[in-house]
């Protein structure tokens, strides 16, 4: 049986975030924080990892006067999306701490490195791998997990990149690219198996990942719909760099809007993605590139 579409929510909800947790790995980030901020806004409690040990002070103290003044609360952990063991205790402290199950992902959680591919390191293309692909597996894969368990509708947002679609006119980030393509098939893939179970064929061929497989009908779930979201070039304080060489001012030639893009223009587009807005959008990405792509 398929999950009924909201029909009956108000349009003024369609945005609203009450009673869910979301989580937002790499959420020490510009992005990141700024994406939690407006869930608080928007009625939903946030939980943040990061590598780094504490939030910057101050952004912090914004974040837990937003809770307080929109009754909502935010929790943060450190956390290394690519160290696979620490995963599943973590979400063990986060679900006593919480008040409301997991119902949303924002996987903000990434690094670049630019190099020309003939001379590039694959210590450092294999970190950007681990980090942007599978680090962002492995916290979608417990989030999953965890919907599964309080037995809750959810939607889960990958962020992704145009970098996805087109390589970066001027610039060698082949890994970058790469990792960024690779979410847009994890998107597809991860949507199509927790959307609805009959996606998925009964049983499986043995492999090393499933060595005795059932013939049984899987469990059914309430969906969890996943899409990603393609942000063109940022203006983030990690920018400064590319501001010396020049290459924002260039970036900004490259789209339709003569511009880049401000960390406050993603708020909405995860609003909607993790909302009732988006109830019948899975397995898609929303590019938010100002036209970059489409020139």
């Amino acid at each position: 049986m398929t999950h009924p579409a909201p029909v009956d929510v108000p349009t003024r909800d369609l945005f609203r975030l009450d009673g869910r947790t979301i989580l937002l790995s790499g959420g020490a980030g510009a992005v990141g924080l700024c994406v939690g901020k407006a869930i608080l806004e928007s009625g939903g409690d946030i939980v943040l990892l990061d590598v780094a040990q504490s939030p910057n002070a101050a952004q912090w103290e914004d974040i837990e006067e937003t809770a307080k003044i929109n009754n909502t609360k935010a929790f943060y952990y450190q956390a290394d999306v690519t160290e696979a063991e620490t995963i599943p205790p973590l979400f063990d402290r986060i679900r006593e701490d919480v008040r409301f199950p997991l119902r949303g992902l924002v996987a903000c959680a990434g690094i670049s490195g630019e190099g020309d591919a003939v001379d590039y390191d694959i210590n450092v293309f294999r970190k950007i791998l681990d980090v942007n692909v599978t680090g962002t597996f492995l916290v979608a894969q417990a989030v999953g997990r965890d919907m599964h368990r309080a037995n809750v509708t959810g939607s889960i947002v990958l962020i992704a990149s145009m970098s996805g679609w087109v390589s970066n006119r001027g610039i060698n980030t082949s890994a970058y690219n790469a990792s960024k393509s690779a979410l847009h098939q994890l998107t597809r893939s991860l949507a199509a198996e927790w959307g609805h179970p009959q996606n998925t064929f009964p049983g499986s061929t043995p492999s090393d990942t499933n060595p005795n497989p059932s013939m049984e009908p899987r469990k059914a779930y309430p969906p969890i719909r996943v899409n990603s979201l393609s942000p063109g070039h940022i203006e983030t304080p990690i920018s400064e760099a590319a501001r010396k060489r020049g290459l924002t001012d260039e970036w900004a030639r490259q789209n339709m809007l003569g511009r880049v893009s401000q960390v406050q223009e993603f708020r909405a587009p995860c609003l909607f993605l993790l909302g009732e807005g988006s109830s019948y959008m899975t397995g898609a990405d929303l590019r938010v590139d100002g036209g970059h792509c489409a020139w």
